[in-house]
């Protein structure tokens, strides 16, 4: 009985993810949740796209390759492993929000903006209107102990797990406490 009527309580305040048809759907409906709690800067030296290895993630049907990048922070240089077969792109910090990622920074290359980053995940939005775009608005990245073991909608389940407790609004709790201990030294 305790527990239902816990759960009910909390029931307004947990993020409940419905099934997406897409991984760009999903991201879509998390990042207006999550967004808030992402570091604000690319640019500084320390930030983690330059800490972590990080897995592509991709909800292109078959495709089973993990595909680990580093960012390499000093030679703007990507480095990606495709099941263990190396290859590299080239990347460039425009602002502590831009980054141009591609080939080279002049060819095949594109400007995104940073929608997401904390240590485990990335999401970088591609700039620009998103009516051209028929696939690659978003860049996914988890890192590799998570983007190895999980599916694309299950490691942005895990974002919003891991954030899901930060959308509580504490301030009530402390208001409710606050009013019954009043009321109880009122009443002695």
């Amino acid at each position: 009985m305790e527990d239902r009527l816990l759960d009910k309580i909390a029931e307004p305040f947990n993020l409940n993810l419905p099934e997406y048809a897409s991984m760009e759907e999903m991201i879509d409906n998390l990042l207006p949740v999550v967004g808030k709690y992402s570091d604000p800067s690319l640019a500084d030296e320390d930030a983690a796209i330059y800490k972590v290895d990080w897995v592509k993630m991709t909800d292109v049907p078959g495709v089973k390759v993990v595909s680990l990048h580093t960012f390499m922070a000093n030679s703007g240089e990507v480095r990606i492993a495709n099941d263990g077969k190396m290859d590299a792109m080239s990347f460039k910090v425009l602002t502590s929000k831009r980054v141009i990622v591609g080939q080279s920074i002049h060819r095949e290359a594109y400007m995104y903006e940073l929608a997401f980053m904390d240590n485990d995940f990335l999401i970088l939005k591609r700039h620009g209107n998103e009516a051209n775009f028929q696939r690659g608005k978003y860049l996914f990245y988890c890192r590799e102990a998570i983007g190895t073991r999980l599916e694309w909608h299950e490691a942005l389940e895990q974002i919003a797990d891991k954030y899901r407790n930060n959308n509580f609004p504490w301030w009530i709790v402390v208001v409710v406490l606050v009013i019954v201990v009043g009321a109880l030294a009122y009443l002695r």
